[in-house]
């Protein structure tokens, strides 16, 4: 018991670490806010917990395969990248407000969730648009808010585009009258708000230069997060958020190397996912060696190529890399999940 109680303490007294350093980039933009134009509405007021839109093809994001999308939570403005099936998604939040729904005939403003989907399979972008967002304690009727969040397959990015917005003065009483601020964040591999373990990252001024924007990682161990009383902010007013002039915020992961001569090819191994071992589709000895690489683009395991297989059996379940060398020293890369 004194052990646990002091185990406790410890993981209270450490249950909020700041990191520096992020495994994710961010871009910064000033691009005007468009209305999609064919949306498909998801809700309109109101919608039940979870409510899914299932992609025909999975794609890519952020480096994660990801076959559906939802939102979290109707009554504030969340939305989960992941699959359907699982109960881990990245949790991103555009605003940090309540929402309010038309709840009698006098109310004239009710919210809209819907999207669009655009391009062909490998370059899809998905626009989800929460559309006349108002506050449930809103400091004049007719403030709301237009956000968008941009899921673009090309680069594998997700982007924060936020469209007219009340004014600052007009928003920090919004917030501050439901104790809540304005803040830009996602959590990574979100299972629940009181996980064991949290990785948020959220966007505001940056450690080394408080003038410039930056993406901060979060680390809450143990301990509760509430996205009504905590989390780091973006600061309206800031020098370079200027949200209500349609700023974009886009979320990419960090390159950690640079590889010349690069071809990506999707099938030159196989089963994917896979438990122990990886072969090669028509294996004629080109690959002379091989580096499979984390999410952080870490290196994990590397080798001599032998055979048409590679053991991957003490790798921990996850998505990987794996890059292989050519005699000609042409590199290609494939993803792989191990089991």
């Amino acid at each position: 018991m004194k052990y646990k109680l002091h185990l406790y303490i410890f993981c209270l007294i450490q249950s909020i670490l700041t990191v520096k350093g992020q495994n994710y980039n961010l871009e910064i933009s000033n691009l005007p806010y468009l209305e999609l134009e064919n949306p498909i509405v998801l809700c309109q007021d109101s919608i039940g917990l979870r409510h899914h839109f299932t992609l025909t093809e999975p794609m890519e994001v952020l480096g994660e395969e990801v076959d559906s999308f939802y939102i979290f939570n109707w009554s504030t403005l969340h939305l989960a990248l992941g699959k359907k099936k699982s109960t881990e998604a990245d949790l991103f939040v555009p605003i940090n407000t309540a929402l309010k729904k038309i709840t009698s005939i006098s109310d004239s403003i009710g919210f809209s969730i819907s999207y669009e989907l655009f391009g062909e399979i490998g370059n899809r972008v998905i626009k989800v648009q929460w559309k006349d967002v108002k506050p449930k304690e809103a400091y004049k009727p007719n403030d709301v808010f237009n956000v968008q969040m941009i899921i673009d397959e090309s680069d594998q990015s997700v982007s924060y585009h936020f469209g007219p917005m009340p004014e600052y003065f007009h928003t920090f009483l919004s917030l501050l009258f439901q104790s809540r601020i304005l803040a830009l964040y996602f959590i990574d591999n979100f299972r629940a708000f009181n996980a064991p373990r949290n990785e948020i990252y959220s966007i505001g001024s940056s450690i080394q230069d408080k003038t410039k924007l930056a993406l901060t990682k979060n680390i809450i161990i143990n301990g509760q997060f509430n996205d009504e009383s905590y989390s780091t902010y973006l600061s309206y007013d800031h020098p370079n958020a200027t949200l209500n002039s349609g700023q974009k915020f886009k979320i990419s992961l960090l390159q950690t190397q640079t590889i010349d001569l690069i071809s990506y090819k999707h099938n030159i191994i196989y089963p994917n996912p896979a438990y122990d071992k990886l072969y090669f589709k028509n294996f004629n000895g080109e690959f002379i060696e091989y580096e499979i690489l984390d999410r952080l683009g870490s290196i994990v395991n590397k080798g001599i190529v032998y055979t048409n297989s590679i053991d991957i059996s003490e790798l921990s379940s996850g998505l990987y890399l794996i890059r292989l060398k050519s005699k000609n020293e042409v590199y290609e890369l494939s993803r792989f999940i191990k089991l």
